[in-house]
């Protein structure tokens, strides 16, 4: 009686390991980041509510290998199942995914809100064509400047040789008399410390995660834009769950965007106190001369990207701009 309970058990919890499944997720920020920590908090919130049947193991620090560009490639053919991707980094694949990298577009976290939920169906409608489901997006706190000397005017451009994270942000600077070089995170310091770029186009999060006060001065907030990152999963294989499952990861992700999307601010101002804590200089009053420069080359960059994205482009500004 005895052996044929312990042989009941086992099959029972054999069942239950194979209804068990893990995914891998790539994530390219340092476990200290706040899009990590909220990344992490996810996987933690979907392993509960699905009672272990989904156990999203993350990866971060970009350890699983995958460059940027290569993310949405790899999860639509389903080499990476899950994973979390600065949406100006595939644009390569999709041009509407450059749109919350635009210049000066979003002025504020609730105008990054209000775009992104225009955008959104867009952004799923460009995820379903690569077998790929928006689960959420989070916004980074607003990108700024980073350099040694103190931008006043655009000859303070000329020579600079910037760190910029997608095509976007790379135009925008060479509009302004810069070279844009793109650097993966993990090499930035270095960068900076032998002269192989003398800027960063980043955001304060970045600047502390990067200590940029070791080998910058000043940071200069021209709201630049509120990228967002998002977390995509192969539709295919979100198809595949269980009914529960799915809806166990859908409202993990819903939870995560409400949390994540304060938690970008609250880590933008402790980010800036840590700043200017060690040093660094916070320049807030942009000259009036380099706002109007930034401003041309931001609508330089609206128009090259309206050409590109289409109707989908301008059915979203319009809807955007109200007009």
């Amino acid at each position: 009686m005895k052996k044929a309970l312990l042989l009941a058990f086992a099959v029972v919890m054999g069942l239950g390991l194979a209804l068990a499944e893990r995914w891998d997720m790539h994530v390219a920020w340092p476990p200290a980041n706040f899009h990590t920590k909220g990344v992490v908090r996810f996987a933690d919130l979907v392993k509960a509510k699905s009672g272990g049947k989904l156990d999203i193991v993350v990866h971060p620090g970009g350890a699983l290998g995958y460059k940027g560009a290569e993310i949405l490639r790899v999860v639509r053919d389903g080499t990476l199942p899950i994973a979390e991707v600065l949406m100006g980094n595939v644009q390569g694949d999709e041009p509407i995914f450059g749109l919350t990298s635009l210049p000066l577009l979003a002025a504020s976290y609730d105008d990054a809100w209000r775009l992104y939920q225009i955008a959104k169906p867009y952004y799923e409608k460009a995820l379903e064509r690569n077998n790929a489901k928006l689960l959420y997006a989070v916004p980074w706190p607003p990108s700024g400047i980073y350099t040694k000397k103190e931008l006043k005017s655009t000859a303070d451009f000329k020579g600079l040789k910037v760190r910029t994270y997608d095509a976007n942000s790379a135009e925008f600077v060479r509009l302004l008399g810069a070279e844009g070089i793109a650097i993966p995170f993990s090499e930035l310091y270095t960068a900076l410390s032998t002269g192989l770029v003398n800027a960063v186009l980043t955001s304060t999060v970045t600047g502390v995660d990067a200590k940029l006060w070791e080998v910058t001065s000043y940071f200069h907030r021209i709201n630049y834009a509120y990228p967002l990152n998002m977390v995509i999963v192969n539709k295919a294989m979100f198809d595949r769950l269980p009914e529960d499952v799915q809806k166990a990861v859908l409202e993990a992700a819903k939870q995560i965007e409400d949390e994540q999307w304060k938690n970008s601010k609250k880590a933008d101002l402790a980010s800036e106190l840590a700043l200017k804590n060690h040093g660094m200089k916070v320049v807030k009053n942009i000259t009036p001369e380099l706002k109007a420069a930034m401003k041309k080359a931001a609508k330089q960059l609206w128009d090259k990207w309206l050409g590109i994205a289409g109707k989908d482009g301008q059915a979203i500004f319009k809807a955007y701009f109200g007009e």
